[in-house]
């Protein structure tokens, strides 16, 4: 049972619901207010807002189709109605001759305020050709970029089947970097996904020939590292195709992707048959690809 003040306040605001009912001048400022609400919904809707509109789309220019059209006509008769052109980087297009638009923004037809800007695109005439970076060692994002940069994509970035150090690295890429491509293009690259978990010993390789040697410690599941004379050391009549010192040396245990280096000259320096550290954990997580 409700304590007495509340049934005193409920009895007291329902009294006062009551007379509000039966008192007619609250039903007529009621309907008095919905009327109002009402007129001006209409003002608003069908005249106010209408004109705003129609004043808004006076300003605005429809972007006129120039596509197929010399730069020089093109540009003339866009600044004709006010608006900036900016003629971007030339691309090649087979359906269109050279040397006409190929592509606009904003597209025909769009309605644009004055002074603003039109990128028009221009038909070379001819395929680009560009060279294919070298990305061995890069992050998979930063091989990305720098292919981009050329004008060419990766097709497919596939774990390399032999591990290596530096994990998500790339350890390959087809076509090798020189090679020319046409713009737009794409390469394929491989990348690390780790050491291995094997072991194997490093095999006696010095004297052999540079890719006699690779394809040796490939066959164990290990990477090669050619290290050549400086420039200031070079000897020009010196054979640089044959292993003179390997690094680490033979019968050492390594990981499955460690890397030996291979020297094709002589260091009064020798170095230590010891592996240099990665510069990474194994237990790091890995990175974005």
């Amino acid at each position: 049972m409700l304590p007495e003040t509340v049934q005193r306040v409920f009895s007291g605001s329902w009294a006062y619901v009551r007379s509000l009912l039966r008192n007619p001048y609250w039903w007529g400022g009621l309907i008095l207010l919905g009327v109002l609400l009402g007129v001006c919904y209409l003002l608003v809707n069908q005249w106010l807002m209408p004109k705003i509109t129609r004043q808004a789309d006076d300003l605005l220019v429809a972007v006129p189709s120039v596509i197929n059209r010399p730069p020089e006509q093109a540009s003339s008769d866009l600044e004709a109605l006010g608006l900036h052109v900016v003629v971007e980087t030339e691309q090649y297009n087979p359906a269109y001759p050279a040397n006409v638009i190929v592509d606009q923004n904003p597209e025909p037809s769009a309605l644009v305020k004055p002074d603003r800007h039109i990128y028009l695109t221009v038909n070379s005439g001819e395929l680009r050709r560009v060279v294919v970076p070298n990305v061995f060692g890069f992050s998979i994002r930063e091989a990305e970029n720098r292919l981009r940069v050329q004008g060419l994509r990766i097709e497919e970035a596939l774990p390399d089947s032999i591990p290596a150090p530096h994990r998500n690295t790339v350890t390959g890429q087809e076509p090798p970097a020189g090679d020319t491509l046409e713009a737009g293009a794409s390469v394929t690259l491989w990348y690390s996904t780790g050491l291995g978990a094997a072991y194997s010993a490093i095999p006696d390789i010095v004297g052999m020939d540079i890719e006699q040697a690779r394809d040796s410690l490939l066959a164990l599941q290990l990477r090669a590292i050619v290290i050549g004379a400086p420039d200031s050391l070079a000897d020009p009549n010196a054979p640089d195709t044959l292993v003179l010192r390997q690094s680490p040396g033979p019968g050492m245990q390594v990981r499955a992707g460690s890397e030996v280096r291979l020297h094709t000259w002589l260091n009064v320096q020798t170095e230590p048959d010891t592996l240099l550290r990665a510069p990474y954990e194994e237990n790091e997580p890995d990175e974005d690809l």
